[in-house]
């Protein structure tokens, strides 16, 4: 065993609540401050099934760095939205209110992030901000 390294299997999803802004999505922090001791950066993979999301929220103290690994989602990001899909990659600066939300009834959107300058969730200066609102175009004809 390593103290630099863990394997997804061995970490539990960490106890994140709904009223803070984490709609029946889980994420585990693989590589942060409690696992391998890094104070400098998290690694983490979340998966939204289908009308999960991650509400409207902030990180005041962290830039956030994102690849989608599988599944569909849309996003929100200040004053802009858009889908996304496997290969996507998208940047979040510190201050940016954003939201993810899993579109796909099939595939969940799994993604992996890097929180850049925070080893644990609180010290990404975290603030749930508001819920999100969408329509899948299926329900909008």
């Amino acid at each position: 065993m390593s103290r630099f390294k863990v394997n997804e299997r061995d970490i539990s999803p960490a106890k994140v609540k709904r009223e803070d802004g984490w709609r029946e999505m889980s994420i585990k922090l693989l590589l942060c401050e409690q696992t391998v001791g890094c104070r400098s950066g998290m690694l983490y993979k979340a998966v939204h099934k289908f009308g999960a999301a991650h509400e409207k929220h902030i990180h005041h103290k962290a830039d956030e760095l994102v690849y989608v690994i599988s599944g569909k989602g849309h996003r929100w990001q200040a004053d802009e939205e858009w889908d996304v899909e496997p290969g996507d990659a998208y940047f979040i600066p510190r201050g940016t209110i954003h939201a993810a939300l899993g579109t796909d009834p099939k595939d969940p959107l799994t993604v992996v992030g890097v929180y850049v300058g925070a080893g644990s969730m609180e010290e990404t200066g975290y603030e749930f901000i508001d819920h999100v609102r969408w329509t899948h175009p299926a329900q909008e004809s």
